[in-house]
């Protein structure tokens, strides 16, 4: 397993919250929807997203359009404010 796109932990983060939610998630190659993610554990991943990353870090568009785990890592390093403000909230 490379950690190439992973040094900032998002990922392993988003791995553990999944595992949290109740889904069967390995690693970054898991597909949230295809675990069993549904629309109700959606809005409880955003909304931990919001509390870790910021307002807005896992738009619901961006989780239902790529969903795989890396890519929900992904839209989270692009859109958190903790990414762009350099750790501070």
């Amino acid at each position: 397993m490379g950690a190439s796109d992973n040094q900032d932990g998002i990922e392993d983060w988003v791995v553990e919250i999944c595992k949290g939610l109740g889904l069967p998630v390995t690693d970054g190659d898991s597909d949230f929807f295809e675990a069993g993610g549904t629309s109700l554990t959606a809005m409880r991943l955003i909304g931990k997203a919001e509390e870790t990353y910021g307002e807005d870090a896992l738009p619901p568009d961006d989780l239902y359009a790529q969903s795989s785990l890396r890519d929900i890592a992904a839209a989270i390093r692009r859109n958190g404010s903790l990414a762009s403000a350099g750790g501070e909230r």
